[in-house]
């Protein structure tokens, strides 16, 4: 699993859905094929894609090369790709606007974490790692380290440039009193407590910011090879799905065969 640069949460699934199906038991062809078609009716097809990654993943990690998984994956049934809820910069306003924070000093911080990740695309768990001397004044680049440490480096709006001190040390965002980096979890919830607070009817999480980012330049006809060296994809074929996905964007493309 460490070979295919995969998340915690990733990975975290993965050896849940394993122990589901168990540990001990063997990994063959029958095995495989049974539990698949006893979990076929009661699961979803993305739940089941999911179990068939996991066990794949385990056959690979226990180096067992006679298991047939083309025969396999036709047992679960096939499934469109979802859409994934994004945000534009009006609902971005929405959510600064939102303020649940007692302090003024902390509502300014949770702006300038939302700003961040709608304005770079940068992950969650690349945020919280980012340090004030990470940014190269000269080169106007923030060098950011991503999956499977791959180093990348993505522009900055100006007033995101300007909040950078090339004389700290310390973490870009970071708890006031003890000087720790913020965690992932924390900026789930700071993102959980603005779009609640904003009212916007949609699944929001620090992820959506990152499909967001992929849209809105999309959208702004930047070309598709530029995107995806922002994100970090290896694959092309990944930054498409990142803006194809978006519902919004879809349907006001359909909609103008009907103008």
């Amino acid at each position: 699993m460490e070979n295919q640069n995969l998340s915690l949460n990733t990975v975290r699934a993965y050896i849940n859905r394993i122990r589901h199906y168990g540990e001990d038991n063997d990994l063959n062809n029958k095995t495989i094929t049974d539990f698949f078609k006893n979990i076929v009716e009661k699961l979803a097809a993305n739940s089941l894609i999911n179990y068939f990654s996991a066990l794949k993943s385990y056959a690979e990690f226990k180096k067992l090369k006679n298991i047939d998984w083309k025969i396999i994956r036709k047992i679960i049934p096939k499934t469109q790709r979802r859409f994934f809820d994004t945000i534009n910069e009006k609902e971005l306003e929405q959510l600064k606007q939102a303020r649940f924070e007692k302090w003024g000093r902390t509502h300014r911080r949770n702006n300038l974490i939302l700003d961040f990740l709608f304005y770079t695309g940068i992950r969650v768990n690349e945020l919280v790692n980012v340090k004030h001397k990470d940014y190269n004044f000269q080169q106007r680049t923030l060098q950011i380290l991503g999956k499977g440490n791959k180093v990348r480096y993505v522009f900055l709006p100006p007033f995101l440039a300007n909040q950078f001190n090339s004389n700290s040390q310390y973490y870009f965002f970071q708890g006031w009193e003890t000087k720790k980096r913020l965690s992932v979890r924390a900026i789930e919830q700071i993102i959980s407590n603005k779009t609640k607070k904003a009212e916007i009817n949609k699944w929001i999480t620090p992820h959506s910011f990152r499909r967001s980012f992929a849209t809105h330049l999309h959208n702004k006809e930047t070309q598709l090879t530029t995107i995806q060296k922002l994100l970090g994809h290896s694959k092309i074929e990944t930054t498409a799905t990142y803006i194809h996905n978006d519902y919004d964007y879809l349907y006001q493309d359909y909609s103008k065969i009907w103008m």
